[in-house]
């Protein structure tokens, strides 16, 4: 979870610009380049046991999966308002059942007009 404290970010920060200011020009493969070798530190640093393996692959995994959450869907439903569904997901959306999410373009935007509701 990527929601600490103040005052760890307050420490963090400064390096976190200075290294996002030199990605700023560089390629996908700059940033791929410098996330693995930061797991990697981080767990040359920690100790080469499951444990840390573990702990390192789980944070990955969870900042993949919040990423996910916060820009891709948002981005990816918001894509489906402009462009239009795909006619089999439109379908499988209106085939599941209403314990489910609709995926439809309708549901979604049902969903965005009770959002603005609120």
């Amino acid at each position: 979870m990527p929601y600490i404290d103040e005052a760890s970010r307050r420490s963090l920060d400064p390096h976190i610009e200075s290294l996002a200011a030199h990605l700023v020009s560089g390629t996908v493969g700059d940033l791929n380049y410098t996330i693995t070798r930061l797991a990697a530190k981080f767990l040359l640093y920690k100790g080469l046991k499951y444990e840390n393996i573990n702990a390192v692959a789980g944070v990955l995994q969870k900042v993949l999966a919040e990423f996910d959450a916060r820009v891709t869907r948002p981005y990816e439903k918001e894509k489906i308002i402009q462009n239009g569904d795909i006619p089999e997901y439109a379908e499988i959306g209106r085939q599941m059942t209403r314990t489910h999410v609709d995926i439809t373009l309708e549901g979604i935007r049902k969903r965005r007009s009770n959002e603005e509701v609120k």
